[in-house]
Formats: C-alpha cells, structure tokens, sequence
C-alpha cells in the first residue's frame, strides 16, 4: 500500500514540477551567460520564451509516454491470459445437460503440486435438493472440494461426478454455467447495482433483476441510494458494507438460478446484525437446488441436512448435527470453537 500511495504522488506531483525547475534552470543559466558578456537581455527572453513555447507539449508527450508504456503492460498481461495454455480439455463435444444437481466425490486425491497430496481418498455423495456443510480448520481442503466441482482443476485419482457424469465428460460451458460459487472476496464492478446483479445473464430484465435482489434481502438498501438500481459503485464496490456485497452476490445467483450453489466461507466478515438478513436470502436460495456450504457460521451448520467433517483432507466424519456433537471430537471441537467466538462477538 505504501508503495502505491508512493506512486500516485510521484505521478500527480513530480511530473507538474518539471517544467518549473526547466524555466528555474534556463533562467539561472541565462543570467550566467548574460554575467559573462555572452548573451544580451533579448536572448535571456526569447530563451524563456522558447522554454516556454515547448515546455508544455513536451510535458504532455512525456505523460502521454508513460500512459502508453502502463497500457502496454496491461495489455501484455492480457494477452498473456488469452493466449495461456491449459491442461484441461474444454471437450467442446462432451456431455451437456440441464443439471438435477446430484454430486458424487469416489476416491478423490488431489494435489496441487506433485507429492503434496491435499484431498486423500475423499468419497462421499449429495442428492438433489440436498444441502451440505463441509467443515473443519482452515487447510483441511474444504475449497479444494469446490474447485475440483467445477473443473477448475482435474482430480490426481479417483473420480467426481455430476448426474452420474464424470466433470471430465461434461463440456465446461455447461458445467460452470450451472454452478455458482459465492466466495467471501466478492468482485463487483464499477458499474449500476443492476448491472452487477445482472453478470451472469445481461440480457435479465429490470423486473427479474428486482425480483433476484428482494429474494436475496438486498432491494431495501438497494432503493435507499438515490439513484437505487441505477447507483454506481466503487470498483470491487467500496462503497458497499461487507453484508451489502454479499446480498449482491446472492442475487446474482438467484437472477442466474444455478441448480447447483456453493457459498465458500461467504458470511465470515459479516457482522451479527446483517447476519440475519443473509440468513433468509440463503434459506430462499436453498429452495429446489442443491448447495454445499463451506462455513463456520453455526446458525447455517445447524439446519444442513448433512455435515461433512474434514481433517487434514481427509473425511474424519458425516452426518448431522444433534448427532455429530457426541460421535465427533473433531465436529464438538470446531462447534465449541467458533459458539465461544459468537457468543463473544455478541457480547
């Protein structure tokens, strides 16, 4: 950050002082040679006055260079994006089809670098409809599972099916357009709150994209900006709480209607107040599709209708809550961990 601010000062404060110092200098200079008998008054002022003449499109010229050479880096990287080869295989002729939502993990290793297993043996399945909690301590592969769902990458061994499809069948269009994941860092744009609920389908309409936002509890704050749906926020959308954002996220889901949503961790920075809302916006995104929930939020573990407990990338347990409190010490130390924090963060 200080690095940054370090910029932004050299960039709008050292590039205006260059033509000052010019004329400081040539002045200086000219009085020089006018002590030395080499100059006459006239040529100190038409030497100030050529200064002057050229200063300012050499000052732009040099501004415009520097913009063209950050252009020229961004689009570098760019390129660079695009043109980056991929070990997974688009099969552009593979399996495509309206998605029931069934999930099923067989035997699953994976490691994202080799030797560096970080997911051993997982095998576990979830129905359509079904709503699933995947716990455990931070590095226990919980987003692991997500990334291996939507073929972000491919598992080492073992297999992970979709429909009774394995994800190397489908074709990646239609696999990732029917999965929605909701992380905790949302990436909204500089554009109108419509526009932002609307990424995943821009040709939604504005009573659909209002109908998204009043499921996803977000219309109430969204019609008190002036602007309302039309209000344009900050890049990554600064101008927006934490709970705001995430309500944001959610009605793109619902506008988008995934048969499949994963939310990773996504209430962790949320406050208790607006915990509540995003409470009953996930209730509703629930209904009729099937959803993995990756949290730590005990008021979202509870009602899951199935908990996996992950320990070093291995399932150390399952079943559900009531249950899993007297038959898993891994499940009661996780649940007792983060009840003391609530309890905590509500006192």
């Amino acid at each position: 950050d200080e690095f940054i601010k370090q910029g932004r000062v050299e960039a709008r404060y050292l590039s205006n002082l260059l033509l000052p110092v010019a004329i400081v200098i040539g002045l200086v200079h000219s009085m020089v040679l006018y002590q030395q008998g080499a100059i006459q008054i006239g040529d100190i002022v038409t030497y100030q006055w050529l200064i002057g003449l050229f200063g300012f499109p050499v000052f732009s010229s040099l501004t415009s260079l520097a913009r063209i050479a950050l252009g020229y880096a961004g689009a570098h990287r760019i390129l660079a994006i695009i043109n980056a080869k991929t070990d997974l295989d688009q099969n552009n002729a593979g399996y495509a089809a309206p998605m029931r939502g069934e999930i099923r993990f067989e035997a699953v290793d994976f490691g994202y670098l080799p030797g560096k297993t970080v997911l051993h043996d997982l095998s576990f399945s979830v129905q359509p409809g079904q709503t699933v909690a995947i716990v455990g301590q931070t590095g226990s592969g919980k987003t692991s599972i997500t990334k291996l769902l939507n073929r972000i990458y491919d598992a080492n061994q073992g297999r992970v099916l979709v429909d009774g499809v394995d994800v190397r069948q489908w074709t990646l269009e239609a696999l990732r357009s029917q999965i929605s994941i909701i992380e905790q860092d949302i990436f909204l744009f500089s554009r109108t709150i419509s526009e932002n609920i609307a990424f995943g389908k821009p040709d939604a309409s504005r009573d659909a994209i209002i109908d998204a936002a009043q499921k996803a509890q977000a219309h109430e704050f969204i019609m008190s900006f002036p602007e309302g749906y039309d209000t344009v926020i900050g890049q990554r959308g600064v101008t927006l709480s934490g709970g705001q954002r995430q309500r944001i996220a959610i009605a793109r889901a619902f506008l988008t209607n995934p048969p499949v949503l994963i939310l990773d961790d996504s209430t962790s920075a949320i406050d208790s107040a607006t915990e509540d809302k995003i409470q009953r916006a996930i209730y509703a995104a629930s209904e009729g599709r099937t959803m993995l929930l990756i949290t730590h939020r005990l008021s979202q573990i509870r009602w899951a209708d199935h908990i996996i407990v992950l320990r070093n990338g291995r399932i150390v347990a399952q079943g559900i809550h009531d249950e899993l409190l007297h038959t898993s010490e891994d499940y009661h130390r996780i649940f007792m961990r983060y009840e003391g924090e609530a309890v905590s963060a509500a006192v």
